[in-house]
């Protein structure tokens, strides 16, 4: 998964975040792109894009605010999360599978970072119907939390190039498929 960084002007400085008790899940209830949210966020006042992650409907993953910071997207809880938006209104559409498996590897990235970590809904945390009735949020958390060999070779592969003799010759040690788990999860 390749993360796209964006060259946002922000309006101040950031508060560094010491703990990551939460990964929590958004839409923006519309469309657009990441700038277009940092826009609306710096009219609204603030530093700029109140999250951490913005995930498209086409499967590319945007850097917002910087990961070690202290977001602006769920009230009492910004101190202690990292904040993925997916665009859309998951309350009257269905997400793309793209999406879907776009945002399952970021949040996999992020457990691999932040282990201890809960995946929550921002509805789970404040007064919100958001991300939607329709937020595929058990495929996300599941296949975040569960990445396939499967989807690990393909990670492995893309981002290495390794041939498939060499990835079988991994698969076959003792620990093999732990390992190929463990050298994609770092990739990602």
């Amino acid at each position: 998964m390749d993360i796209i960084k964006t060259d946002y002007k922000w309006n101040g400085t950031f508060v560094k975040r010491n703990e990551t008790k939460y990964i929590i899940l958004h839409h923006r209830a519309g469309n657009g792109d990441a700038e277009s949210i940092h826009e609306q966020h710096l009219a609204q006042g603030w530093t700029g894009i109140g999250y951490h992650f913005y995930v498209r409907k086409n499967g590319r993953v945007y850097r917002g605010r910087p990961l070690g910071t202290v977001g602006a997207h769920c009230q009492g809880q910004n101190s202690c999360s990292v904040g993925i938006c997916f665009e859309g209104n998951f309350e009257t559409e269905k997400m793309p599978e793209k999406q879907i498996r776009a945002g399952a590897r970021l949040v996999g990235y992020l457990l691999a970072l932040f282990p201890s970590a809960e995946v929550k809904l921002h509805r789970d945390m404040n007064a919100t119907q958001c991300p939607g009735k329709n937020f595929e949020f058990d495929k996300i958390r599941k296949e975040g939390e569960n990445m396939s060999v499967e989807e690990a070779v393909e990670i492995i592969q893309a981002k290495s190039g390794l041939e498939d003799e060499t990835i079988e010759f991994l698969l076959c040690y003792k620990y093999g498929e732990e390992l190929v788990l463990k050298i994609a999860e770092a990739m990602v």
